[in-house]
């Protein structure tokens, strides 16, 4: 009788181990690691994306600057620059 309940007890041991116990940790530590590949990717997500927008404005300023626009706005208030015959007036508070 004992050795029975030692064979039914040493089943179930190994049943546990070689359809629970391994699978969990073969396939958790794949879990895990895919886990953290979608993390590292989502924070990859967000960079590629703050640096598409920081290119963007890049661009922007570049055509802002090729066309004209933004350098005599840039010298007057940056350098304090003031055309020809034009009366610049300084209000101190």
């Amino acid at each position: 009788m004992f050795k029975t309940h030692l064979r039914k007890l040493l089943r179930r041991w190994l049943f546990i181990l070689f359809f629970v116990l391994l699978p969990l940790f073969y396939f958790g530590r794949k879990f895990f690691l895919l886990v953290r590949e979608i993390y590292t990717e989502k924070s990859y997500m967000k960079t590629c994306l703050i640096l598409k927008a920081e290119n963007e404005l890049m661009r922007r300023r570049i055509e802002e600057y090729q066309i004209g626009t933004i350098i005599e706005a840039k010298a007057r208030d940056d350098l304090g620059m003031a055309r020809e015959n034009e009366k610049i007036y300084i209000i101190n508070q």
